[in-house]
């Protein structure tokens, strides 16, 4: 009978010894990487980061390990005009990323898991980590958001604050969640300093299909019809579908990583 796994905490919760133990005993890191960003009227605005961390939670209650604090302070995207929004310079966020995977490799860490809620990671992460996996080959460093870190082996499209990401809010975290929220109402005060930003074609062309309608219930929204929809067809049972798929494949690419070297 297979033995249970060293209970997973909270790296930042840890006094110096407790630490030392804990990453000995299970030498395995979490670190969720978020945004803060608008993500409709009906989910919060630290979506992505609480999105990857709760993912990285489920996992860790089977392997065990240490969850780093949520690293919110990310890069990239289509709303940087929308209020409640945070983005940084790309180069601020990669610095950040490498240095402190680095740190964790020093401080004897075997398996790292860079899980981006943020889509925009993905790039940042595909630029840096493979030079640091290829100068830590037995660290075993598994990178990339939830569409990526399998490969192909769950089908999410890109979008945001959609059907999909809905989805995966009303099983990750339904107490942060309200669909009652997706109603009309609003008008331009809801924009940094009460004024339309006036998209030009270019921004419209470049983002397909986002509503940037203060009325419209699925402002912010962003899907591609094609592969897509809207968060009115969300479901919870959608939600859990995909996120058992992504828990599943990770928990057992770290559970048959060899640890012992």
């Amino acid at each position: 009978m297979a033995s249970s796994p060293t209970p997973w905490k909270y790296y930042h919760h840890l006094r110096p010894d407790e630490l030392a133990d804990a990453m000995k005993a299970a030498p395995i890191a979490f670190w969720p990487l978020g945004l803060i960003e608008h993500h409709g009227w009906h989910l919060p605005i630290g979506y992505d980061g609480v999105k990857a961390e709760r993912i990285c939670i489920r996992i860790a209650e089977d392997t065990g390990g240490l969850m780093l604090p949520t690293m919110w302070w990310g890069a990239l995207g289509g709303h940087g005009d929308f209020a409640w929004t945070h983005y940084q310079p790309e180069s601020a966020a990669a610095d950040i990323l490498t240095t402190t995977t680095r740190q964790l490799i020093q401080f004897g860490f075997r398996i790292i898991v860079l899980l981006g809620g943020h889509y925009p990671w993905e790039g940042i992460l595909e630029e840096n980590i493979p030079a640091i996996e290829s100068q830590h080959p037995d660290t075993l460093i598994l990178f990339g958001s939830e569409r990526t870190i399998c490969g192909d082996l769950v089908d999410i499209p890109g979008e945001h604050a959609a059907k999909e990401e809905t989805s995966f809010g009303l099983h990750l975290f339904p107490e942060l969640v309200d669909m009652d929220a997706l109603t009309p109402g609003r008008d331009d005060s809801v924009w940094p300093g009460g004024k339309d930003p006036q998209f030009d074609d270019a921004f419209r062309n470049q983002f397909i299909g986002l509503s940037i309608d203060p009325n419209d219930p699925l402002f912010a929204q962003s899907f591609f019809p094609d592969t897509a929809t809207d968060a009115t067809a969300a479901s919870v049972d959608y939600g859990l579908a995909k996120i058992d798929k992504i828990v599943d494949h990770l928990t057992q690419r770290i559970n048959n990583h060899d640890i012992s070297a």
